[in-house]
């Protein structure tokens, strides 16, 4: 068994798919064929997250399908298939998770994953990740609530030229699952409460990309510091361009406690662009 499992637990659009390829690249650390595992979120957060089940067995069915008899005997089929039963299992085995986890690790030290959605768990869901490992950790990346949800729009809008980033801003910014995903105060003090303030990294988006901030990460861990590339950019959006400042105004109300909350708890170590949207409120 690995000494750790370290668990980044979002925020989404926050820099946790960077953080996964950098981790992924290390010798010393293993993840699992997919970046985001989402076990605790589709137990815990059913309302929102138990669609992943579906979409794993789907992507599965997929998978079997596209077999036939000139490549059944791939090995990079039966790895992804292999993979993806394993993800299955965990619906009803428990166990399951560190099982998938684990699986191909030899003897690398981390355990690693990034699921986003973790951070709408409660204590309840977080002490259950407790539970599994006798040593589990965690890294929370944080970024300003307003750009957060714009990258999130623009991110849609990329992938999808019929998104209207628009009427979507209206409606997604108070829909329940988008709140909890902003709602960092609350996932803290969630987290802290299930594992204590030892076992919680907290880092923010726009001081990631350093190496300091990289170095803190992988120490966190018990993991030696290695070079990062910052050359490399993650899950990039190319549509829906800057914030309108009327649109950034709105964000910033809405994520007023946010944004107060977190002053609270940092103080004088908040980024600038924190500040200024707080001098708005």
């Amino acid at each position: 068994m690995a000494k750790t499992l370290y668990i980044c637990i979002g925020a989404q659009k926050a820099g946790t798919t960077w953080l996964a390829d950098y981790m992924r690249a290390r010798p010393d650390v293993h993840m699992p064929p997919v970046k985001e595992v989402h076990y605790f979120d589709a137990r815990f957060v059913p309302a929102w997250c138990a669609r992943y089940e579906a979409e794993m067995l789907a992507e599965f069915q997929a998978s079997a399908a596209r077999m036939t008899l000139q490549n059944c005997a791939d090995p990079a089929l039966h790895q992804k298939l292999a993979a993806l039963l394993l993800r299955l299992r965990m619906i009803g085995d428990p166990d399951g998770y560190l099982r998938f986890m684990s699986w191909g690790a030899g003897d690398r030290p981390v355990l690693f994953e990034a699921t986003p959605d973790y951070s709408m768990l409660d204590e309840q869901g977080f002490a259950a990740m407790r539970s599994v490992h006798p040593d589990v950790r965690l890294v929370f990346l944080l970024r300003n609530p307003a750009d957060r949800f714009w990258s999130s729009l623009r991110f849609n809008r990329t992938h999808n030229p019929d998104f209207d980033m628009d009427a979507m801003f209206d409606k997604l910014i108070g829909r329940e699952d988008f709140v909890l995903l902003a709602d960092y105060g609350r996932t803290i003090r969630a987290a802290r409460a299930a594992f204590g303030a030892d076992r919680l990294h907290i880092e923010f988006y726009e001081r990631l990309f350093t190496q300091d901030a990289v170095d803190r990460i992988a120490r966190f861990a018990g993991l030696a510091p290695t070079p990062a590339d910052f050359s490399i950019r993650s899950n990039a959006s190319s549509a829906g361009g800057s914030m309108p400042p009327d649109r950034r105004r709105a964000a910033i109300n809405a994520y007023a406690h946010v944004y107060r909350e977190i002053e609270t708890l940092f103080k004088n170590a908040l980024p600038e662009n924190w500040r200024a949207d707080i001098a708005l409120l």
